[in-house]
């Protein structure tokens, strides 16, 4: 595998920005033949509500083309959910279809993009995400935390950035049009020697109030900020007029000097009228494998991959604080051996950033990929744990539901038996594909919300085949 076809993981890197940008992966894939990106962005939507843009990207390679009248057809289905709890709030689902004259054409380093939006009220939600290609009928599918921000109707404020690999003006209505623009996306939102231009878009609104002069102007000011979030390039002050109450903005940097890192992009706005600011940031990376070391061969370049990889967690645990990183190493025991608890109690806090790297590092499923996919999927399950499951008095990953959900993923399916005058309630959790199957039973033996392991079929878990017994509420 070449750097280029790296998996974008279940979560964007290290969780430092909201919303999460996150990719899909499927575990139970091990051949990995479906690599699939993710991004989105949110704009003003109707009404009260906020429009969710989602982008996706696939290698050619990934997928199976089949013969189709002296052609070649690859084809495959998304099926997005916009979930709250268990009501599906917004729902897409469909299909694109790629020819090509030959198989030579399916080259490693050519994608497949697909755009698609929904809008829906603010708040917190679950994105279900099928990607499933129609020909070979392999699925990837992920269930992604987002969190949709409201944006306000009175003062200046931006969109989201929407960061991309190449923006035009068209008049051309595609899945990509967007005011006029023609935005490709950048899923992975890596950029380097073969991607040297940072392209994007944002929009601006409630910019001009009543009875404001049409000379009123207002300054956009961009800055690339490394990892500490310190600048370290500032461009100049454009100064704009106000087409109205709403603007659409574009732009593109060159970053071909930027090393090897995680950067932000930040955008300040400045209404000369009203003296209001409106600021955003969005996570980007740059990869250029001669920062590391001078390669012929893919197997060097994954080789830097793998140093870049460490570096950017090295960079991620710097930022961190002491606290920060014993919370994220108390979320973790569930996979640390008994050596590694031990050895990490007696750490400064140097030495723990430099574990907490090799406690990642060893556990990496795809060590020659420049993130840690393993971690990215683990963390992402402790945010979810966290807030479907904490209480005032306890976190939800010290939970027994939020510790089988970090040893053993997301459930496949969950049974909800609320309390009535026969019985407590209880919960149970099935897994098709573990041991050939396997269920966890939780009860809310104390009746506060907090639901207890009592029996399961895994092995190595509480086993009760009389387990009945803990919803009796006479019991």
């Amino acid at each position: 595998m070449t750097v280029k076809q790296w998996i974008t993981s279940l979560l964007m890197a290290w969780l430092l920005m909201s919303p999460v940008r996150l990719a899909i992966a499927d575990e139970e894939n091990t051949d990995q033949r479906l690599q699939v990106g993710f991004d989105y962005t949110s704009f003003r939507g109707t009404k009260d509500n906020v429009y969710f843009e989602m982008y996706f990207s696939i290698f050619m390679n990934n997928l199976m083309y089949v013969e189709s009248d002296d052609r070649y057809k690859a084809e495959f289905e998304i099926d997005a959910s916009l979930l709250d709890g268990d009501s599906v709030v917004a729902q897409r689902k469909w299909r694109n279809t790629n020819y090509i004259d030959s198989l030579k054409q399916r080259e490693a380093n050519q994608k497949l993009f697909s755009v698609s939006s929904m809008q829906a009220m603010p708040g917190t939600y679950q994105l279900s995400l099928v990607f499933t290609d129609l020909n070979s009928g392999n699925t990837v599918n992920s269930k992604i935390p987002v969190e949709l921000v409201s944006i306000s109707r009175d003062s200046l404020v931006m969109s989201e950035l929407q960061l991309a690999s190449d923006i035009k003006r068209t008049d051309k209505v595609t899945q990509y049009y967007k005011n006029g623009y023609q935005i490709i996306p950048n899923t992975e939102r890596l950029y380097g020697m073969g991607l040297p231009m940072l392209m994007f878009y944002f929009e601006l609104y409630n910019l001009k109030q009543s009875g404001e002069p049409d000379t009123a102007h207002y300054d956009v000011t961009y800055s690339i900020l490394n990892s500490d979030r310190e600048a370290v390039r500032k461009f100049p002050t454009r100064r704009k007029r106000k087409p109205g109450d709403s603007a659409v903005e574009v732009g593109g940097v060159n970053i071909i000097t930027l090393i090897s890192g995680t950067y932000f992009l930040n955008i300040d706005v400045f209404d000369t009228y009203s003296k209001q600011h409106a600021s955003r940031d969005a996570k980007f990376y740059v990869y250029r494998p001669g920062d590391y070391k001078k390669t012929v061969t893919d197997s060097m370049n994954e080789e830097m991959a793998a140093r870049y990889r460490m570096k950017m967690l090295e960079g991620a645990y710097q930022a961190m604080s002491e606290a920060e990183i014993d919370d994220e190493f108390a979320a973790s025991t569930y996979i640390a051996s008994h050596d590694e608890k031990k050895i990490y109690s007696k750490l400064d806090l140097s030495g723990k950033r430099q574990f907490m790297v090799q406690f990642w590092a060893q556990r990496d499923k795809t060590p020659l990929t420049p993130k840690n996919e393993f971690r990215d999927d683990y963390l992402m399950r402790v945010r979810t744990a966290n807030k479907e499951f904490s209480s005032a008095f306890k976190k939800g990953y010290k939970t027994d539901e939020g510790r089988v959900l970090l040893i053993y993923g997301v459930p496949d399916e969950i049974e909800r038996f609320p309390s009535s005058t026969d019985n407590r309630a209880y919960r149970i959790w099935r897994y098709f594909s573990i041991q050939g199957g396997v269920e966890f039973i939780f009860v809310d033996r104390r009746d506060y919300g907090e639901y207890q392991l009592v029996h399961s079929n895994a092995r190595g878990e509480i086993y009760d085949s009389e387990w009945t017994r803990w919803i009796d509420p006479n019991q």
